[in-house]
């Protein structure tokens, strides 16, 4: 440094701490203004030592600052060591102007100043020097000589540069201190370097951490692996999937797969695949995941990730909605023909047979499907619903089985799993079973005998555990001979045959059922008076029930919304369709109520027949009665049994 700039700034010091006018050409605006501050904070300009932090405090200032102080070591080290010699100081100091960290050599040619872990660098602590001017200005700054405030620090030249977060926040001062006769013009550009290298450090560090924490929080097994097959890191998901212990985590990823075919696959050129079921061979035992690759063309890296089949299955069954809410004890009827259907339907629940549900709209076969599901094994796994009259025809096959990327215009970019794949393990209740296409009940035929799915666009099949209800309204048997249903599919699907009767085939059902829906309504309308009478009662019990329990169902909640503040529901409650089914129904069968049941068996049993061709073993089975008595049945209600058998 210049010895005649050296002595104007000490000139110039001295006229302001007496009190006269500075020369403005020499004294820089930032230090004149430093100086006014100190000023008027009284600080002494001949003070000795700088205010030092107590050990508690500097402790705990020091643990806060821990991450960011061991990231400027580094730079710091390499900064100092070609200058060590010179008697130059370098220091790091944390937002508050408190020194964290020096390095400095005892040079016996210049007094060492007081920069040491614990000073505080402030203007009201020192004076005006680099670092408290770099605080107040958040940029690089120097001061030379007697451009400091205090007395001790004018044989010294400081240069102090900011420190940023990748928030742009200031979050520490790099500070170099040297005799003034070594100040070398290049100083400020290697400080603020040095200050931007520790910056960039602490952006990666702050980059490196929220990229492990998000690699941590993904709840899948993430491996990254090298071209070789070495790992370069992993999660802790795929730390546990994969059993492995800490000391294993940095093997070849041969050493722990043992599977030839699935290691080909992750290592091969260009390796790149979404969600293949795979079963992994480990050497202490097999892990069934989805297993995904990509492998970065450049530099060969692999991007492995490892979900777990059962999340899958949870997850998509989650959005899907797929679980049987109803079981056994929601089936109401103690009718000797209804309690014999559900007695089959408890026993069908024991098996893994297909069960065909017959029965007229709104009998309930859902009910029955979810009660057999509920009492199986099968219980805890998905219970997937597909109203097969409901999907669109060019839909039909991408729904039930799925479809692979580019299977169709509009189609997923990773494909999509089908109905049966999200019920793999649970149970799949195809309802209007008969309404299906003929292509579609091709693909389900060869489910049904090989358990095997097609994604829609795949050449691969995918092997599934599905235990499979289906329900019709139809006459299957008609619609074999109309050529709309195939009779193989039917044959494998009426393994365990259960025909729900219509409610008009269990009257005695009926007041069951009100009382039932009844106890519902108390509760959703908050009436605990609701009740019927017996006329309102016998009104319905007259009502053939086109539509069955569904339509009883909604007519109980009609009339318990219509109920007068009594709570009572008679006959002006029940809905005009209903009475005058009812009168209807009174006028054109005989006054007999034992005739009215009389030709409602003769109806039942020839129904019953009918579904069955004419196979009198089973129809007697499901009518609750002897092979015997229904010959009698027959004889007396002129039924010929020729009309019926197929």
């Amino acid at each position: 440094m210049d010895d005649l700039l050296s002595e104007q700034l000490l000139t110039e010091w001295k006229n302001f701490q007496n009190g006269h006018e500075v020369n403005e050409s020499i004294i820089r605006p930032n230090i004149l203004r430093s100086w006014i501050r100190c000023r008027q904070m009284n600080v002494d300009p001949d003070m000795g030592n700088r205010r030092r932090l107590d050990n508690d405090k500097l402790t705990e200032t020091l643990q806060k600052n821990a991450t960011i102080l061991n990231i400027a070591r580094g730079i710091m080290e390499k900064l100092y060591t070609p200058i060590a010699s010179s008697g130059s100081i370098i220091s790091f100091a944390d937002t508050n102007g408190v020194i964290l960290h020096s390095l400095c050599d005892i040079h016996k040619k210049y007094p060492i100043p007081n920069i040491v872990s614990g000073s505080i660098a402030t203007e009201s602590s020192s004076g005006s020097n680099a670092i408290s001017l770099c605080l107040e200005e958040k940029r690089t700054v120097e001061t030379r000589a007697a451009e400091h405030y205090c007395r001790s620090l004018h044989g010294w030249f400081c240069c102090a540069a900011p420190i940023w977060n990748p928030r742009n926040e200031m979050v520490g001062i790099l500070n170099v201190t040297l005799p003034w006769k070594m100040y070398h013009q290049h100083t400020m550009g290697l400080v603020e370097s040095s200050a931007h290298a520790i910056s960039e450090q602490i952006r990666l560090h702050d980059l490196l951490k929220e990229q492990r924490t998000i690699f941590e929080m993904i709840d899948e097994g993430l491996i990254v692996l090298e071209r070789d097959g070495r790992i370069r890191s992993l999660n802790h998901k795929a730390q546990l999937m994969l059993a492995l212990s800490s000391r294993q985590c940095w093997l070849n990823i041969e050493d722990i797969i043992l599977s030839k075919d699935i290691l080909q696959a992750l290592l091969a050129d260009n390796a790149n695949f979404h969600d293949q079921e795979a079963q992994i061979l480990l050497k202490h035992g097999i892990v069934n995941c989805m297993l995904s690759v990509v492998c970065m063309s450049e530099s060969g890296t692999r991007i492995v990730t490892l979900r777990e089949v059962r999340r899958v299955k949870e997850s998509a069954t989650r959005i899907v909605g797929a679980k049987a809410v109803f079981n056994f004890r929601h089936i109401v009827g103690e009718s000797q023909t209804f309690q014999a259907i559900v007695k089959q339907a408890k026993r069908a629940a024991r098996s893994d047979s297909t069960v065909l549900l017959l029965g007229e709209s709104g009998t309930g076969k859902e009910l029955f499907a979810q009660a057999i599901h509920n009492s199986s094994l099968r219980a805890t796994e998905a219970f997937i619903t597909v109203n097969c009259g409901a999907l669109p025809r060019e839909l039909v096959q991408s729904e039930l089985f799925g479809y692979d990327e580019g299977a169709f215009t509009g189609a997923s970019r990773l494909g999509k799993p089908g109905k049966f794949e999200l019920a793999d393990g649970g149970t799949i209740f195809l309802d209007e079973i008969g309404e299906m296409p003929l292509d579609a009940q091709v693909s389900l035929l060869r489910l049904l005998q090989n358990g095997e799915v097609t994604r829609v666009g795949s050449k691969y099949t995918k092997r599934v555990n599905v235990r499979v209800i289906a329900a019709t309204n139809r006459n299957l048997l008609e619609a074999i001979q109309n050529r709309s249903f195939r009779e193989d599919l039917y044959f494998r699907l009426n393994v365990i045959p259960l025909h729900i009767p219509p409610l008009r085939e269990r009257i005695n059902d009926i007041p069951l059922l009100v009382q039932h829906f009844l106890q519902r309504f108390r509760t959703t309308l908050n009436n605990s008076e609701l009740r019927i009478t017996d006329r309102a009662m016998q009104m319905l019990e007259m009502c053939s029930w086109p539509g069955n329990i569904r339509e009883l169902e909604n007519a109980i909640e009609r009339m318990a919304f219509m109920v007068p503040e009594s709570g009572i529901i008679d006959v002006d409650q029940v809905p005009a369709t209903i009475s005058n089914t009812a009168q209807d129904v009174s006028k054109n069968i005989s006054e007999s109520r034992q005739g009215m049941l009389e030709l409602i068996e003769k109806e039942n049993i020839i129904k019953v027949l009918k579904e069955n061709g004419g196979n009198i073993r089973l129809s007697a089975q499901l009518l609750g009665i002897s092979r015997s008595g229904l010959y009698v049945k027959m004889k007396r209600y002129g039924i010929s049994l020729n009309l019926y058998r197929v």
